[in-house]
């Protein structure tokens, strides 16, 4: 709320027949009558009032000053189930699209959210799907550039095969094949007994150009 919805909404009513005979004044919580977080030790005091006044000052103009101190405030919770849940509460109360962002990077910077709640879980489970998401893309990306570069016929159709497979294992696969490939159809050949499926990447370090002994059959078993 700010402060001229806050005006508004105080002005007395009045009721009646004819002429008023009852005046009602409503008491409203506002940025007028509501501290604004300023110091982490009084947030720290209480964690809800201070998530409550937050929300009362959401349209302040310093609402990442305000954010950070209710964020570091949180962070010295000891009760991480009650902090996770908080701090999903507080996101969800933010109306403006600015002051969410704002208070996810306070999140990933001051804390990661515990496993085992649904808070947490769905947060973890999403930075998750992100991070595989971009391997996914980054693999795929490699191995069209390496074909281009293998002066493979690049269609539209070979474009959208690599582009939309999500299995890292058989981009990794298909990027070893096309090493020493001279056809799309050996890129792209039905998998074999002699085929090595390549383990999915751990990290973005590990979704590089994979060795040369991955995709190549082993010479013991001729």
């Amino acid at each position: 709320m700010d402060t001229a919805t806050a005006a508004w909404a105080a002005r007395p009513l009045s009721t009646g027949v004819g002429r008023p005979t009852q005046v009602t004044v409503p008491h409203v919580l506002g940025p007028c009558n509501v501290p604004r977080p300023n110091q982490v030790q009084e947030a720290v005091a209480d964690l809800d009032f201070a998530a409550f006044c937050l929300w009362i000052h959401s349209n302040d103009p310093d609402i990442e000053g305000i954010l950070t101190v209710v964020g570091e405030a949180l962070a010295q919770d000891a009760d991480r189930e009650a902090r996770d849940d908080l701090a999903g509460l507080i996101e969800d109360g933010l109306g403006s699209k600015h002051a969410r962002e704002i208070w996810r990077n306070l999140m990933k910077t001051l804390f990661t959210p515990r496993q085992g709640t649904i808070v947490g879980d769905a947060r973890l489970a999403g930075q998750e799907e992100g991070r595989e998401e971009g391997r996914v893309a980054g693999k795929a990306e490699q191995l069209l550039h390496l074909m281009e570069r293998r002066g493979f016929p690049m269609t539209e159709e070979t474009r959208q095969r690599v582009t939309t497979c999500t299995d890292m294992p058989i981009l990794d696969l298909w990027f070893d094949r096309a090493i020493d490939a001279t056809t799309l159809d050996e890129v792209f050949a039905a998998l074999s007994a002699t085929d090595r499926i390549p383990a999915p990447a751990q990290s973005p370090e590990q979704t590089g150009i994979p060795s040369q002994s991955q995709g190549v059959p082993d010479s013991s078993t001729d």
